[in-house]
């Protein structure tokens, strides 16, 4: 019976191997603390002790229960407490999709929704600028005339 045929198997290189270690595990991902480590639940569990309600629903005059951890300047090498807000799942999700869509395309999406005096949230809405006052009246059009309507002809 013939040998079979030897094949030559490389090893593949440490830098393409698995993740072998937490360490760069976190270094690959970014963080430094790892989100199922036992530092990570203990700051989470004081960030929301600290904060129970949802920071950004709070803003819009409703009591939601925070229930996720946020970092506010988008970077998750900074644990720093000040820099850690308590949100709930749907705020934390909406935040999440507007940076990552900045990350592509260099622009923010509009924020929705208004706070408890009914002012829209968004800091670049109409209503929340100098617009309305930098327009020239050429741009606005002429002012309607009085006492057009039926009811005030009588």
């Amino acid at each position: 019976m013939p040998n079979a045929i030897k094949s030559h198997r490389t090893k593949m290189p440490k830098a393409l191997d698995t993740v072998r270690t937490l360490k760069d595990k976190q270094r690959a991902n970014g963080r430094t603390l790892a989100l199922n480590g036992t530092a990570w639940r203990k700051l989470r569990a004081l960030v929301l002790a600290e904060q129970p309600l949802c920071a950004d629903c709070e803003r819009c005059g409703w009591t939601t229960p925070a229930n996720e951890v946020d970092h506010a300047d988008n970077d998750p090498t900074n644990n720093e407490r000040s820099n850690l807000i308590g949100l709930c799942r749907p705020c934390h999700s909406r935040k999440t999709q507007h940076f990552e869509h900045y990350k592509r395309t260099g622009q923010w999406l509009p924020i929705k929704g208004c706070d408890v005096h009914g002012r829209p949230l968004d800091p670049l809405h109409f209503w929340n600028t100098d617009r309305r006052a930098q327009k020239s009246p050429e741009q606005n059009g002429p002012e309607p005339a009085m006492g057009t309507h039926a009811r005030d002809r009588t």
